[in-house]
């Protein structure tokens, strides 16, 4: 099946912000009909970005439509399947876009090798044994978390981004100052990147009101993505009539570092990348340090774990909390066939025409003047982190 991504349109001007976009949100309706099993056999194909988040939301709903319940340890291979996923997207970012805000050239040899030691780690957690069959009540495989591949992701992380073992960089980095000295100390791109904006009074640019998603009421979102205005939500989606955020920075939003830059900065460009680093050490440092990060304070629903109860018969709603935010796939079995998919991506909330993207590049076209607009405009979008490529077009 042919990949569908679309493309956002960003206009940054005077009389505010436009943003647009091709993106086909209708698309899952080409599982209508179908089988479950092929359904979650093709999904993926067809959603390649974040395609493990996008398998873990599928079966999830689909598994819930049927009663179907996975062994427990099948539901913890699919959380660490999509936090694999998730370190090979803010790495992709960290090392191939935000040197170009410095000026400097992306660091493509070591992004290659995050990219084969994903596909290893990946291979070595599933040969044999797909986690992504639904209602598989097979246990899956004991495998150790102390893969070679992890071990060395674990290592590459320290040397190009933190400066130090994940696992420190999440025990040291509590609050704004702690995070101050480790740039002015560190060498890596993503140290000098905070250690500019911190020089350069930067730090709170593109801060907005816009709010982070709550919780969400299960029925009301059923209904929702159920009901006759379900494309236009999905399309455009809002909560309580405002647009709201879903990304590392509302996910993070409890631990005590995301706290202290909000309170001093806001939602801005250094709360932005500062939650992403946050996440980044989090998934890295599990290998080192499992037991004291998941203390840690932090609000990171995912897809292990049980599942509530269906919101109707036949219906399956799975909530995974994908790189750039929450997913939401829901699903209606009937008669052993689909008979209507929707998907709620985070891009759709974080670029609504006016959410926080919209807001913040407002921010930003009010504070600063000619040239200085387009570099920071680019790289706060990149902060919020669209899955698709995007036009900005100054007008």
């Amino acid at each position: 099946m042919t990949d569908l991504a679309g493309r956002l349109q960003i206009r940054v001007g005077p009389t505010g912000t436009a943003i647009g976009s091709s993106r086909p949100v209708a698309a899952a309706e080409v599982f209508v009909g179908r089988r479950p099993e092929e359904t979650a056999r093709l999904l993926p194909a067809l959603f390649s970005i974040c395609a493990t988040a996008q398998s873990a939301a599928c079966v999830g709903a689909l598994e819930q439509a049927q009663g179907l319940a996975p062994a427990p340890s099948v539901l913890a291979l699919r959380r660490r399947l999509v936090d694999a996923e998730t370190l090979r997207e803010h790495l992709w970012r960290m090392l191939l876009d935000w040197p170009s805000f410095l000026g400097t050239e992306p660091d493509s040899p070591a992004m290659a090798r995050v990219m084969d030691l994903h596909r290893g780690l990946r291979a070595a957690l599933t040969t044999g044994f797909d986690p992504f069959e639904a209602g598989t009540s097979l246990a899956a495989p004991q495998r150790a978390s102390g893969h070679p591949a992890e071990s060395e992701l674990d290592a590459l992380v320290a040397d190009r981004v933190l400066g130090v073992a994940p696992a420190d960089w999440w025990e040291a980095v509590q609050g704004f100052a702690a995070l101050a000295a480790w740039s002015d100390r560190t060498d890596t791109v993503a140290a000098r990147l905070l250690r500019r904006l911190l020089d350069q009074d930067l730090a709170d640019l593109g801060h907005s009101e816009i709010q982070a998603l709550p919780n969400l009421d299960l029925g009301e979102l059923d209904a929702r993505l159920g009901g006759p205005g379900a494309a236009a939500f999905v399309a455009r989606p809002s909560w309580d009539g405002e647009p709201r955020e879903t990304s590392p920075l509302t996910r993070h939003r409890a631990a005590p570092l995301i706290r202290d830059l909000s309170t001093r900065f806001g939602n801005g460009i250094l709360t932005r990348l500062a939650a992403q680093l946050l996440e980044v050490a989090r998934i890295a440092g599990l290998g080192e340090s499992a037991a004291e990060i998941r203390r840690a304070d932090i609000r990171h629903p995912g897809p292990g774990g049980s599942s509530p109860p269906s919101p109707a018969p036949g219906v399956g709603l799975a909530q995974v909390p994908a790189a750039r935010g929450l997913l939401v796939h829901r699903v209606r079995v009937a008669d052993g066939r689909v008979a209507d998919y929707r998907i709620l991506a985070p891009t759709e909330w974080n670029f609504h025409p006016r959410g926080v993207v919209a807001a913040g590049l407002d921010a930003i076209a009010a504070r600063l003047d000619g040239a200085e607009i387009e570099p920071l405009a680019r790289l706060f979008i990149a902060a919020v982190d669209p899955c698709v490529d995007f036009d900005l077009i100054r007008t």
